[in-house]
């Protein structure tokens, strides 16, 4: 049951995450960054990698992980990003979840969708709409790095729908949205060194999501090529039905 519900690991899931576990840990300890950092960094990598690997646990890590990020956003007044994980993120992960749970395949992996260029367009333009409107709510707010907070906001939803919709999508999002996340650590950084620990993070949060794209990719491909058989027979038993 736990080799099932955590997976099997190769070579490059095993390196880059006690890689990263250890990066974050040596770098929080070098500079005396907070057990908020530490612990948001580390629950992060582990959300994103069990992502990639298709698992169902990645959820769990990734409201762990909202705790402590959210305590570091606000300590240093990004708002935007409290905002996203408290009330945006965690409700949608909740629907993700529920999605996942209907959709796991072997060894509770879930089974990767795919989806239409209709849904992919209605979805950007629903985002550029969100983008003009968060945009001002975080003006009022006074939130700093306004234009980075309101893209990671924007970023952030449709990664956690294409997630949702089990769409490699996803990780194209969250590409994008680690990538912001890295200039606006970096800039908690120049401000404050403790905040590396985080920085480093995310910067690591990129290359998992690399990894992911990729690696839903192969899973997918492997998924389609063992239904294809029940697929099959299925075709056959409507075709007898229907004679």
């Amino acid at each position: 049951m736990i080799k099932k519900i955590f997976g099997k690991w190769n070579i490059v899931e095993l390196a880059l995450y006690i890689a990263g576990l250890a990066l974050i840990i040596v770098m929080s300890a070098c500079f005396g960054a907070s057990w908020t950092s530490a612990l948001a960094g580390i629950f992060g990598l582990s959300c994103v990698l069990f992502s990639a690997k298709g698992k169902i646990i990645s959820i769990f890590f990734t409201w762990i992980m909202i705790v402590f990020y959210s305590l570091l956003s606000y300590k240093n007044k990004y708002y935007g990003e409290v905002f996203i994980n408290i009330f945006m993120m965690f409700p949608m992960t909740v629907v993700q979840l529920a999605a996942w749970l209907k959709n796991l395949g072997k060894d509770y992996v879930v089974k990767v969708n795919s989806i239409k260029k209709t849904e992919i367009i209605i979805v950007f333009a629903v985002a550029a709409a969100a983008f003009v409107a968060f945009y001002f709510i975080l003006r009022a707010l006074n939130t700093s790095q306004l234009i980075f907070s309101t893209v990671s906001i924007v970023t952030s939803v449709l990664a956690t729908y294409f997630h949702s919709r089990r769409s490699r999508y996803g990780f194209l999002a969250f590409l994008v949205n680690d990538a912001v996340l890295c200039v606006l650590w970096l800039l908690a950084t120049l401000q404050d060194v403790k905040n590396i620990a985080m920085l480093t993070a995310v910067s690591l949060y990129v290359i998992s999501d690399i990894y992911g794209f990729i690696s839903w990719g192969i899973l997918q491909k492997r998924q389609q090529k063992e239904a294809a058989p029940r697929i099959i027979k299925r075709e056959a038993e409507n075709t007898d039905l229907q004679a």
